[in-house]
This record gives structure tokens, sequence and C-alpha cells, in this order.
């Protein structure tokens, strides 16, 4: 079952995070340092908000929503869902704006200032219709919010960009203009309530309850991952945070777009598991999910760590290439190591409603980021910043799995590892002895050549494995 729902979660998971890898390459050629700072640290500012004022009830939702079946437990849920969602969008419109004025760019223009607060109100409302239409594996909406605001966003900002300018709101407007689109196309299929009153006391508390403690991990969490970019802008300045901002957000995205290869799928499966099974088939779940994880994301840390020359000379501005060069192997593996403690360790203290663990971890990379970022930036620079996202991001991965190992039996499919790092290995090794590439086509093909020779081996290493998948036709996950 996880195979074939993260097949069909697949084009989603695809076409939406490659279209923002392709965003942020091509804004590298149409904009400059400055506007590109404004437009990285508006979206950064956003994922924030939307955690802070929306995201403890997605998750609460995600977690518990199967449970809310019958007619009058779903309109009780769509009525305090309809109140806390206008709310939030209220809450996030008028910080982001207090926020653009007072930090970002202090000389903000009225079109840049719309810009952005019709960006955070499509983007919250795209993210949480998104969320609502996983819990109910209600696929083909899910997708629609997932390419249709990257995809279309990013062709009506480069277009806007064209015939307007080359200034950051035009940017923002296009994914806003994007986003409502994705949403008004979907409303018909969508269940959701029409009425707001009144709002059912019990389910907002029991919201809080488990939602409040991710709403702090959360917050602390985007601080973890964020905390970096606005160092750099505060310490430096936002030139070097638009610089910074491209070789960060590339290897942070890359492992993103890996890890949402499986994860879209994976997690309400391990709920449904718990739900109807308990804790030890949960875990075993999470265990086959995590290997799926990995059997993704290390060969992409190694293929972009490989490949970094090729990358960045073929596909970024002359003017960025040096710092991205310079810190995109570290923000891959600070993404890399991130995407597993979020989508495979973590997950162990939601499914057993142990919220207040997730904020001690996310405290802690918080804590590590502000701490060594600090001192990283003021010695070594924009280096110095990557650097210390690696450290910060290390020092949770390793107090989450050690939380998990000790408390939960968390179980870590060490077997499938093996075969996935000797696969990858043997990738590297083809990769390495290449000719370099010297164009997009030439790029295009060493990646597909890397990743057919990474598929070939592991097919190898799990031989014994598909040949009985295929000689009974089971849709079971690779078992030990």
């Amino acid at each position: 079952m996880m195979i074939r729902h993260s097949l069909l979660y697949l084009p989603a998971q695809i076409v939406g995070p490659f279209m923002q890898l392709v965003a942020m390459v091509v804004w590298t050629h149409l904009v400059n340092e400055h506007s590109l700072g404004i437009i990285t640290l508006v979206i950064a500012i956003h994922e924030l908000l939307q955690i802070g004022c929306l995201a403890w009830w997605s998750q609460y939702a995600l977690r518990f929503y199967g449970r809310f079946q019958g007619a009058e437990d779903k309109d009780r849920f769509h009525r305090t869902e309809n109140v806390i969602l206008t709310l939030s969008i209220l809450v996030q419109s008028v910080v982001a704006t207090i926020i653009l004025i007072g930090v970002v760019a202090p000389d903000a223009n009225k079109t840049l200032i719309v810009a952005t607060v019709a960006y955070v109100m499509t983007r919250a409302v795209s993210l949480y219709i998104s969320e609502r239409a996983r819990i109910s594996h209600q696929i083909g909406i899910y997708s629609a919010q997932q390419i249709i605001g990257p995809a279309a966003g990013f062709v009506i900002g480069w277009a806007l960009i064209k015939l307007v300018d080359a200034a950051p709101e035009w940017v923002l407007a296009g994914y806003a203009a994007a986003q409502l689109l994705a949403v008004v196309v979907v409303l018909p299929a969508l269940q959701y309530g029409r009425s707001f009153r009144p709002i059912d006391r019990d389910i907002f508390k029991q919201a809080l309850q488990y939602g409040v403690p991710l709403l702090i991990g959360g917050s602390l969490g985007w601080l973890g991952l964020n905390a970096p970019r606005f160092i750099v802008n505060d310490l430096i300045g936002v030139a070097a945070a638009g610089l910074f901002a491209v070789g960060y957000g590339l290897g942070q995205r890359a492992a993103a777009v890996a890890a949402m290869l499986v994860t879209a799928a994976a997690y309400p499966i391990a709920v449904k598991s718990m739900e109807e099974k308990g804790s030890t088939a949960a875990m075993q779940q999470l265990a086959d999910n995590g290997a799926l994880l990995l059997a993704v994301l290390i060969p992409t840390s190694v293929g972009v760590f490989v490949l970094r020359h090729d990358i960045v000379t073929i596909m970024i501005a002359e003017s960025f290439r040096a710092t991205t060069l310079a810190i995109l192997p570290l923000s891959v593996a600070a993404g890399g190591i991130r995407s597993i403690r979020a989508h495979f360790c973590d997950q162990v203290f939601l499914l057993h409603s142990r919220t207040r663990l997730s904020a001690l971890i996310s405290a802690t990379e918080a804590a590590a980021a502000v701490i060594i970022g600090i001192a990283g930036t003021l010695l070594w620079g924009i280096l110095g910043a990557a650097v210390a996202s690696v450290a910060a991001t290390l020092t949770a991965a390793i107090l989450s799995f050690s939380i998990g190992f000790v408390r939960f039996r968390l179980i870590v499919p060490f077997v499938h590892l093996i075969r996935i790092s000797i696969a990858a290995m043997v990738m590297a090794a083809a990769l390495t002895v290449i000719t370099p590439a010297r164009d997009l086509l030439s790029l295009i093909l060493h990646i597909a050549l890397g990743g057919c020779i990474y598929a070939a081996v592991l097919a190898l290493c799990y031989a014994p494995w598909l040949v009985r998948k295929f000689t009974t036709r089971s849709d079971l996950t690779p078992a030990e």
C-alpha cells in the first residue's frame, strides 16, 4: 500500500517542488540580489506565520479527522475549522505587513505590501487545503494545490517581470494569482462547512492540547531552518541574504523534493496503523517509511555533492556562483538530515501524541542555530552561516533519535541503509569519472545516468525480494 500510494502522489511530489527549484534558479537571472533577498524573506516569514497560526490545527486535523465521520461530527469540525482558518488568515496578513515594513523592506511601496498580503492569504488557504486533502486521500485536490501554485505562479511571475518590472512584488503577485486559481478550482470537490457558529469548544480544546506544543515546536523549527537567512541579513545585509538564499535554498529544496516523493503518503498510513493495529504495527510501518525515505534522500544528497560544480556553473547566474558553490554541499547535507528527522524520527512523537518532545527537539535546534549561526557568520561570513545550519540540524537529529530509541523503541532500517549506501557509492564513483557536463542537456543526461546506475545496483541488492514480489504479485514494503 505504501508504494502504491506514493506512486499516486508522485506527480504532485515531483512537479510542484521541481518548479520551486526551477524558480530559484531562474530568479537569479531575472532579479538582483536585493530583490531576491526580499522574495525569499517574505516566503520565509509566511512559513513562520503558517506554523504559528494554522499548522497546529492542520496537524490536529491530519491526526484525528478520521474520527469525525458522522454528519453531525463533521459539521462540528467544519464550523470550528472555518473560524480558525479565517482568523488565521487575518492575523497572518497583518503580521506579515508589519514585519515587511519594519524588518525586511522599510521602503516598501504599496504594490509590494498588497502583493505580500495577497501571497500570504492565498498561500495559507492553499496549504491548508493540501493537508485536508491528504487526510482524506483526495489525491486530485492535493495535486492541484501542489502543482498549480508553484508552476503557474512561476509562469505568471516570469511574465510580470518581463511585462512590468523586475521587482519582488511582481514575483509575489504571480504566485498569489496562481494560488488563488488553485483554491477556486478545487472548491466544488472539497468537503467544507458553510457556517461559523457555534464553534465546538471540545474540538478546539483538544486541538489546542495536541497542537500548541507543535505550534511552539514548529515555530522553533522554523527558527532553526531560517535563522541563518535573517542572521546574514542583519549582520551583512539584504543583498548578502539574497546571495546566501540561492545556495541555501537549492540545497534545502533538493532534499525536500526528494523527501516529498514518499512522505505525502507515508504518515497517513502510519496513523492508520496506529489507530487500527496499535503501536507495534505503527513502529514497523514507520520503519518501512524510513527505508523508502532513505532510498531517495541518500542518492539525492550524494548526487548533488558530486555534480555540484556542473550544477552551479550551468544553472546559476554568474554573480551568484561563487557563494552558491561554497554553501550548496552544506545546505543539502543540512536539508537531508532535517528531512530524515522530521519525516521519520519525529513522527514517533506525533503518533504517540507526545508533541512536547517535538517542541524540545525544535528548541534545541533553534538555540543551536542562533548561537552557532551568529558566531559562524561573524567569524566566516556567509559560509559560517551554512556551517552553523549543519551543526544545529545534526544536534537536533542526534537528540531526536536518542529519545526515539530509548522511549519508543524506534526501529531503524539498518539493513536497508547498508544496501542504499552501497548503491549510492557506486553511483558516486561512476559520476566522478565521467567528463564534466558542458550544458544543460549533458547535465540532465549525467543525472539520468546516475539515477539509472543507482537503481540498477539497488535492484541487485534487493534481487531476492524483487523475485518474491513479482512472483507473488504482493504489494508489500521490503521486509527483512
